[in-house]
């Protein structure tokens, strides 16, 4: 999934658009099975009279992913989720159901429940949707006084989402995207990219290419549950992934004069091993030709680094290196909580921050008797994030995508269903709507909630019942809960232990600065092969942020003004890829040199927000590439004192 970071800074809105809208063979496979799936899904609501058809149609797009193993982990698990809720629900009619009194507490209650758990637990969807679930279902007391039809009309819900589930799982298993193949496919396309920009700077965007390569490995372990066969390559290829992470990063720290002819025989080496990792995986490709060697690559600390990255990299590929001999982290055992799930009173904020919105959300639309705002609860449980700026920009989509799926709902009302005449018409308005819709929900996680949005909207004016609908007050109505729900986020969450994206981000920056530390003075490769990991995960996440960070306009306090984030960021990615060139120039000693081991003290200052100490007068000059490399880190590092 790509960010805004370095997009819309750089490249403005258009271009924004025209990389999120682009259309290949695999969306618009992904594109054709949803709209396949919830024209499915609304004729068999339509002919069973199925409750809630617009909810029904609405979970096909909530449900499905770009493979099949995520399609099948979100399904099930919404279907537990949705089970355990209903469970949960019909248990707490027996004590509700006739004290008003009581329900407002079991509500407040299964809000910071899930709230709490979705940010600590490992099982934190589930829980997030179970407690969705739970108060929507106790909501229902309101409108359906009897106890007889309140529970008849909750036990329709498991209908409600069964439907959906079952549609969904089916149509992908028969169609669907292999994770395996699909993580392949990404690999080689990746390590093509990076080859071009070693190239070609200017035709690739690196921080958009480090977000691909480290939602690849998110893709790759899910290839791992779907194929057991492919386990076989399971430490080979956390090594060359973690390889091309750092392959990236020292491809950022070449010079800019570096001839073409450099370039191109460090470009051929990323691509002859590129060659080789599909040749090893049963895929054949033409073979690469060779350049003649740079000889450049000698005088400078960065392409020397990369030389050597290079040769690591070939020779992972080519399967040369021993089983085992490296010692890497294939998976490790996960654990139900997050550590600090019990000290960090971060994560109980959130939840009491959520708990609040939603109580009070609850109480206009009860007080002003407005049953049809109930979409102002929905907002406050799925716009809510743990940052100001992230949840700013949730509800920008929500309210857009809410407002552009209620003209064509409307428009549709008036002009099209008057003149259908039977289901088959009406899935066919439905698929081809939705076709249009998961054009946009395919897309990054920048503009892909308002296609999930805009597909409500419509769902919810045009599936209104079992006969053609006509009533335009249910688009007016959702619109309006929209515009309250996000009010009280906005209240409570820049009132109550406000949390700024861009002081979170500037957290993972010092965060970042602590593990460059420990990278100069890590005693295996191994080690330093996770700290970079960790490095990069952790400067990705804090680009993301400062993107969102647009969207608080001033209304969350912070540190330092936000005009100096842009240099805050460059300073940390060129601190970063220093640090790469340094420690991959290190020689094979058992312990760190104390030039290296007084730089990375000067890091650790860094972090904890203090001037770090000067360079030792007694420090050997730059004069080897070790020396130098070690040099230019010093000089990042009295740069970014004066910003970090």
């Amino acid at each position: 999934m790509s960010s805004l970071s370095d997009s819309t800074s750089s490249e403005g809105l258009s271009a924004l658009l025209r990389r999120e809208l682009h259309l290949d063979p695999l969306r618009m496979r992904s594109i054709a099975r949803i709209a396949t799936g919830t024209a499915i899904a609304v004729a068999v609501a339509m002919v069973f009279q199925i409750p809630l058809a617009s909810y029904v149609a609405y979970l096909i797009f909530l449900l499905s992913q770009e493979d099949v193993a995520s399609t099948l982990v979100s399904s099930i698990g919404g279907l537990v989720a949705a089970t355990v809720a209903i469970a949960l629900s019909l248990l707490f009619y027996v004590f509700d159901a006739s004290e008003p009194a009581l329900r407002v507490p079991l509500l407040a209650l299964s809000t910071f429940l899930g709230s709490y758990l979705s940010r600590t637990s490992t099982l934190g969807p589930i829980a997030f949707l179970a407690g969705f679930v739970l108060v929507l279902s106790q909501t229902l007391i309101d409108d359906i006084p009897s106890t007889e039809a309140l529970t008849h009309a909750v036990l329709w819900l498991w209908v409600v989402v069964a439907t959906p589930v079952f549609t969904v799982i089916v149509i992908n298993l028969l169609t669907g995207e292999s994770p395996v193949a699909l993580s392949r496919q990404r690999a080689a396309a990746l390590m093509a990219a990076v080859a071009d920009y070693i190239e070609l700077p200017l035709s690739q965007n690196p921080s958009l290419l480090r977000e691909k390569l480290l939602a690849l490995n998110q893709l790759k372990g899910k290839a791992f549950l779907w194929d057991k066969k492919i386990k076989a390559f399971a430490e080979e290829d956390q090594r060359l992934f973690g390889l091309m992470l750092e392959i990236l990063q020292l491809a950022r720290a070449l010079p800019p004069q570096l001839s073409t002819t450099c370039r191109q025989t460090l470009a051929v080496s990323v691509r002859q091993s590129r060659a080789l990792f599909l040749k090893r995986r049963g895929i054949d490709v033409a073979r690469v030709p060779t350049v003649g060697n740079g000889t450049e690559a000698e005088s400078d600390p960065a392409c020397e680094a990369l030389r050597l990255a290079l040769q690591d990299l070939h020779t992972e590929a080519s399967g040369q290196t021993r089983a085992g001999t490296s010692g890497a982290h294939v998976g490790a055992a996960r654990q139900l909580f997050v550590p600090d799930a019990f000290h960090n009173p971060a994560y109980a904020r959130y939840a009491f921050k959520v708990t609040f919105a939603v109580l009070a959300s609850y109480a206009t639309y009860t007080l002003l008797d407005w049953p049809g705002i109930r979409t102002a609860v929905t907002t406050c449980f799925f716009v809510s994030l743990a940052s100001f700026g992230e949840s700013a920009h949730k509800l920008t989509l929500r309210i857009s995508g809410a407002l552009a799926g209620g003209v064509v709902g409307g428009l549709c009302l008036v002009f099209v269903i008057p003149s259908l005449t039977d289901i088959g018409q009406l899935c066919l308005l439905v698929a081809g709507a939705s076709a249009l819709f998961a054009w946009v929900s395919t897309s990054s996680e920048n503009i892909s909630y308002a296609g999930m949005q805009m597909a409500f909207a419509f769902f919810l004016g045009v599936l209104q019942g079992y006969a053609p609908a006509s009533d335009l007050t249910v688009l007016r109505d959702r619109v309006v809960g929209i515009v309250i729900g996000n009010i009280w986020i906005s209240v409570f969450f820049t009132s109550l232990w406000p949390v700024s994206a861009l002081q979170q981000a500037r957290n993972l920056w010092l965060s970042s600065l602590e593990k460059l530390s420990a990278l100069l003075v890590a005693p295996t490769a191994q080690a330093a092969a996770d700290l970079r990991l960790e490095v990069n995960t952790k400067v990705q996440q804090a680009a993301l942020l400062k993107s969102r960070s647009a969207f608080e306009r001033q209304l969350v306090p912070s540190r330092r003004p936000a005009h100096s984030a842009e240099l805050e960021a460059a300073a940390m990615e060129r601190l970063a890829y220093s640090a790469f060139v340094l420690r991959r120039l290190q020689p094979p000693i058992s312990s760190p040199v104390i030039a290296d081991i007084h730089t990375s003290k000067r890091l650790l200052a860094l972090s904890k927000g203090a001037v770090p100490d000067s360079l030792h007068v007694d420090a050997p000059d730059p004069t080897s590439l070790v020396g130098r490399a070690r040099f230019r880190l010093n000089e990042e590092i009295d740069h970014a004192s004066r910003l970090l």
